[in-house]
């Protein structure tokens, strides 16, 4: 059974977003999802966590309908950690990450064993115990995405979904993120995450999802969707597709045009 399957999907902003998308995302993997901008990459994602209605088709969550669940229960499966959020700077790390037991806690309740177990859980995982008394808005970019990944694991959700997490990140801390996301995957979470680099994602992801115009161009492992024809259609853009030297994961080199050789 699928964490998340998705069927013949549609959206409209007015003028069509998506056209009848269909992908399933098993347990336990990283799915990157890739595209040229304007495809409907974040909207795919908003749709699965409910941040937009389904317009057409259906999302089902371990098989049961997404609009079956309450808001509290779909956060307990579901965390998202978005392309843009509003944040406290004021607050520490520790208190940033406590947020994300909200779903857990009655209006009234004071924090449980149970959330300070789950916090300082993440703070670990996360690589964040040193800094769990900094304020947020004195972290670097590449500690702030930190801190969104350690309040989704607090939040104790199996299905993690990200937009574009690696945007406005140097090469370091994208690396650092995505490696983090990858050993998540390797103790059992379901990983979702919206991408821009194709190379990272061919490095890190299990399976992909490329769209064009709206619609699933293609699905399957790296090297099954990577492909000098499919770059080409999704991006207008030629390339020379090679293999990494030590993962041998199809990586993308540019041409010039297309007469390069």
């Amino acid at each position: 059974m699928p964490a998340i399957s998705v069927e013949k999907v549609s959206y409209r902003f007015g003028q069509p977003v998506l056209r009848e998308v269909s992908a399933s995302f098993s347990q336990g993997t990283f799915t990157g999802i890739l595209g040229a901008n304007g495809v409907g990459k974040s909207t795919l994602v908003k749709l699965i966590s409910r941040w937009l209605p389904l317009q057409e088709g259906s999302i089902r969550i371990y098989d049961r309908p997404l609009q079956a669940f309450t808001q509290r229960e779909l956060a307990r499966h579901i965390a998202v950690v978005a392309q843009e959020q509003a944040e406290l700077t004021e607050l520490t790390v520790r208190e940033m990450v406590e947020l994300g037991r909200i779903p857990h806690q009655g209006l009234l309740d004071s924090p449980s064993q149970a959330d300070h177990n789950a916090v300082e859980s993440a703070l670990a995982q996360t690589g964040l115990q040193a800094l769990a008394t900094r304020r947020f808005g004195t972290l670097s970019g590449g500690e702030r995405q930190r801190v969104r990944v350690a309040m989704a694991l607090a939040q104790a959700a199996d299905i993690l979904i990200l937009d574009e997490p690696t945007t406005h990140l140097d090469i370091r801390y994208q690396l650092e993120l995505l490696t983090l996301l990858a050993e998540l995957v390797a103790k059992g979470y379901t990983v979702i995450a919206v991408l821009h680099d194709i190379n990272l994602a061919a490095l890190f992801c299990d399976h992909l999802l490329l769209l064009a115009d709206g619609r699933v161009l293609s699905a399957g492992t790296p090297a099954e969707v990577i492909t000098r024809e499919a770059i080409l259609e999704a991006y207008q853009c030629d390339v020379t597709v090679l293999l990494h030297p030590t993962s041998e994961a199809p990586q993308i080199a540019l041409r010039r045009s297309y007469q390069d050789a």
